[in-house]
């Protein structure tokens, strides 16, 4: 069996951007149509539940999970052959701060497919979230890896990569008195994150800044205007632009 480790940089301050951090740490491929994939995550809270998917351009159909840091907590663990991935306890178990393996995802390939360069990796959809302990959603950043199926070489030196612009609707919605946004950008540039109410007056500028590295990010929102003001409850728009790339979303502050 072919046990590829995947190298890769941790910068510390990434750390205290976010409250979770996925990676993908270990390939285990035997390159005969099974694979286990180690989901590395960094959290600088404790996570009392999850949801994600994995993503593998549909190439690989996930058959379980187990072990790591949910196992540990005692997390009752399920996913589906597409990519869903959902953890949580029964008994109020926690899995406290810090860094290591979440969970062992094992899947299937076609044995025809051996050699193609894929990207996989975790993913935050619009139903997926992570809850801290007081059931609060917790911000998300997650990457995608190049993997060559069947002997686990990875695309540039296992450099991450993501895949296209994308801006994720926020979670949870409706919201009070924080939500969580997730996006991420396919090349390096300026992004911007702007909340307007429903007459087009901008409410907060959440996100102004050029962006060093093609990957997925989180933004909160807590509520406030830029003058730190409570906003009203109501519907609000957020929008992102980053170069030709221009998208909105809705959303509802409930009081």
């Amino acid at each position: 069996m072919k046990k590829i480790l995947l190298t890769m940089t941790m910068v510390a301050s990434m750390l205290f951007a976010v409250d979770v951090s996925l990676r993908i740490s270990n390939i285990d491929d035997e390159g005969q149509g099974n694979v286990i994939f180690d989901v590395l995550m960094i959290n600088n809270v404790e996570v009392a539940g999850f949801q994600f998917t994995f993503a593998t351009d549909g190439l690989v159909s996930l058959t379980g999970g187990a072990g790591g840091s949910s196992g540990d907590a005692g997390f009752m663990v399920s996913t589906s052959p597409s990519g869903t991935v959902l953890g949580f306890s029964m008994t109020g178990g926690t899995i406290a701060a810090g860094e290591g393996v979440l969970i062992q995802l094992s899947g299937t390939y076609n044995t025809g497919n051996i050699g193609q360069n894929i990207q996989v990796g975790a993913e935050i959809g619009p139903s997926d979230a992570f809850s801290g302990t007081d059931a609060n959603a917790l911000s998300v950043e997650t990457f995608i890896h190049g993997w060559t199926i069947g002997d686990g070489t990875t695309l540039d030196n296992g450099a991450e990569v993501v895949a296209d612009f994308a801006l994720s609707a926020n979670y949870p919605n409706p919201f009070n008195p924080s939500t969580t946004i997730g996006y991420s950008i396919a090349q390096p540039g300026n992004v911007d994150i702007v909340v307007y109410d429903m007459m087009g007056r901008e409410i907060n500028n959440l996100v102004s800044s050029y962006h060093d590295n093609a990957k997925s990010y989180s933004v909160v929102w807590n509520g406030l205007t830029n003058d730190g003001v409570e906003a009203s409850a109501g519907v609000y728009i957020y929008k992102m632009t980053s170069g030709d790339f221009v998208q909105t979303n809705k959303m509802l502050l409930v009081k």
